[in-house]
């Protein structure tokens, strides 16, 4: 009788009473349990409430991953304001959000404009838009400034995550793309082969060249010196 109530009470912890929850709780406890293998038994457990439940707020596994590594998005430490020129506060956030999404991959995938979405976005760009208002800019022409840095920031790190895959087995891609080219008949590609040594750049490299170019050409529009850019 006794074990017979000890399982009727682990099965109550395991689903759950019924009970309402909000979005945020919801999202908070998929954080807490880091989202990479993250299941919706898991995340009920944690909760203390049904599987059912959470699909009363999300219709599936991956609408609900969505949502929170968006909303995961509005811990990120951002660049701090030290009254430094526009371009390397730029780069700084360049570097933040790039960091970010290589250190998670799955975020790649999972940054959308969903309902929490647009609001931590909100929030991250505001603080952006703040600063570069100090500095002169627009908010439009701030926004234009932001929607460059996310840009560099996603092909920045889709670079490295592809760069790591070759980590992953001793090598570089600088050296297996060096390698493949070699079995070619060089005669063929003569235009890539005086091309390659930059094609091989790493994704650092060819990130500051897009920066570099992009920042220069805003430089010039705003009337300042070129030179002044970090």
């Amino acid at each position: 009788m006794k074990s017979s109530t000890v399982k009727n009470q682990a099965k109550q912890t395991t689903y759950g009473r019924p009970r309402l929850l909000s979005h945020e709780e919801i999202l908070e406890g998929a954080v807490e349990l880091g989202l990479e293998g993250l299941t919706m038994k898991r995340l009920a457990t944690h909760l203390n409430v049904g599987t059912a439940t959470l699909y009363q707020y999300f219709d599936s596994r991956k609408t609900l991953m969505r949502a929170a590594a968006v909303y995961s998005l509005s811990d990120v430490p951002l660049p701090e304001d030290k009254g430094q020129h526009w371009s390397q506060l730029a780069r700084d956030y360049v570097e933040t959000i790039q960091s970010l999404l290589a250190e998670n991959p799955s975020f790649i995938h999972s940054y959308q404009h969903t309902d929490y979405g647009f609001e931590v976005q909100f929030q991250l760009i505001e603080k952006f838009l703040h600063s570069m208002s100090e500095r002169g800019f627009k908010p439009e022409k701030g926004m234009e400034l932001f929607n460059i840095i996310g840009m560099a920031a996603f092909a920045g790190a889709i670079e490295i995550t592809r760069q790591r895959e070759f980590e992953f087995q001793d090598e570089t891609m600088e050296v297996v793309a060096k390698r493949q080219f070699a079995r070619l008949d060089a005669a063929a590609f003569p235009m890539m082969a005086q091309a390659l040594s930059t094609f091989t750049q790493t994704p650092e490299q060819k990130i500051e060249l897009l920066l570099s170019a992009t920042f220069k050409t805003i430089a010039r529009e705003r009337g300042e010196d070129e030179s002044e850019i970090v």
